[in-house]
């Protein structure tokens, strides 16, 4: 897990209150974390990733897709600031979508991309997070091992290699990925 810094507890009036700032922090639940820090391969994938995505959104005026987006979730159990490396907006929600400060919109499609630094702890609870906070598909891309695990509410999890080509359903209608296209942006 990241390690926590600034006070290890804090309110969230006094995280909001924090500059942004890098490394970009997270709050959770009460504890302020460094994200971790990426490398050239993490960038690599986000680039490819977002470029795919945008492409594919703009011809079929399906949704937007934002990286490093400023979300808050703020429920009885979850007071979570987040930001996913990359988060597709549906049409539908887009206008509720601010210019600047805090979305307080659940993606409905979240892409997170491991760095280097990234624990198992911390990852699995961050899937739990966003499956049960409407979070409708994940993608867990590890540039280390050339895979992408596929979470969606209610259904088996799913992880896939180069080999293959993944969808993006529910949220997207069409939206298919070559992950041998997507992995040859890593360099050794």
């Amino acid at each position: 897990m990241a390690a926590p810094v600034r006070a290890p507890h804090m309110t969230l009036e006094e995280f909001l209150a924090l500059p942004e700032e890098k490394p970009y922090l997270e709050f959770v639940n009460g504890e302020v974390q460094a994200k971790p820090m990426p490398n050239a391969n993490h960038g690599r994938i986000v680039i490819r990733l977002a470029n795919r995505l945008s492409t594919y959104l703009e011809r079929t005026g399906e949704g937007e897709v934002l990286t490093e987006v400023r979300h808050a979730t703020l429920t009885r159990n979850d007071q979570r600031v987040f930001l996913p490396d990359l988060n597709v907006i549906p049409a539908a929600d887009a206008a509720s979508i601010p210019g600047t400060g805090l979305v307080r919109t659940h993606p409905a499609f979240a892409i997170e991309v491991l760095s280097p630094e990234d624990r198992p702890v911390r990852i699995a609870d961050r899937v739990q997070f966003y499956l049960r906070n409407g979070t409708r598909l994940l993608w867990l891309v590890d540039p280390e091992d050339r895979t992408v695990t596929v979470f969606r509410p209610d259904a088996e999890t799913l992880t896939y290699t180069a080999a293959d080509t993944i969808d993006a359903s529910p949220v997207l209608s069409s939206f298919e990925l070559n992950l041998a296209d997507l992995f040859a942006a890593l360099r050794d």
